[in-house]
């Protein structure tokens, strides 16, 4: 769950994995292409990047002890899921997170991740080159999240694909600002030309057992509007 410093709600990991998912639906233009693969399966597995944390989890982001992260994560990266594009993009974000640092407990769960991942491919004939690019897409989506749900002012540029030709995919640089319920992309890769949602927060006092919520809308835009 997030902890916005400067408020007394909180925002659980369910809601900032829909955000992650509506961009995720949301994406594609003349300018950013979709990746060839099924759209559905690409939103999902987006959607559904860090699975374990469950609808009401009251696990503080940035406040958990490594252990009890790691032991989420292998959870997530573990748990079932019948559509084999989907389950790969999330499981490759998965190890990304983890082999973002160096320890023992990461890289010896980093590796068995890699080999899982190889297996899987090869067992359904997938293109892991054209899956880690799919990852750039991933790792963008989860970092707007991330930011809007912190609570702060932040802004960052990802390298994302722009249209996917194989190993020579052109990559294009998006940067995105985070401000109260602004949130501003440029160059603009969404199908539309803005988009105005919500997620559901809760009162930090007595949550999760007392689950009192609240409407926090956000609304996407491009950095000229």
């Amino acid at each position: 769950m997030f902890k916005p410093k400067q408020q007394t709600m909180i925002i659980p990991q369910s809601e900032h994995l829909r955000l992650a998912g509506e961009l995720a639906f949301l994406w594609g233009n003349a300018q950013f292409e979709l990746p060839p693969l099924p759209q559905l399966s690409v939103i999902t597995g987006i959607a559904l990047h860090d699975r374990a944390y469950g609808y009401l989890d009251n696990l503080p982001i940035g406040e958990m002890a490594e252990e009890r992260w790691l032991a989420v994560t292998r959870k997530g990266f573990f748990m079932p899921c019948s559509d084999p594009v989907a389950d790969l993009i999330t499981r490759i974000h998965l190890l990304r997170l983890v082999s973002g640092q160096h320890a023992p407990a990461r890289d010896e769960l980093a590796g068995e991740m890699r080999l899982i991942i190889q297996q899987q491919m090869a067992q359904h004939a997938l293109d892991a080159a054209l899956f880690q690019q799919v990852d750039r897409m991933t790792a963008f989506c989860d970092a707007v999240a991330f930011d809007f749900c912190w609570g702060e002012p932040a802004s960052q540029q990802l390298e994302v694909v722009a249209h996917y030709t194989g190993a020579q995919s052109s990559m294009t640089m998006v940067r995105y600002q985070v401000s109260g319920s602004e949130i501003q992309l440029d160059p603009w890769p969404l199908k539309v030309r803005g988009y105005t949602g919500y997620l559901v927060g809760y009162q930090l006092e007595g949550y999760p057992e007392q689950a009192d919520a609240l409407l926090v809308p956000y609304t996407l835009r491009p950095f000229a509007c």
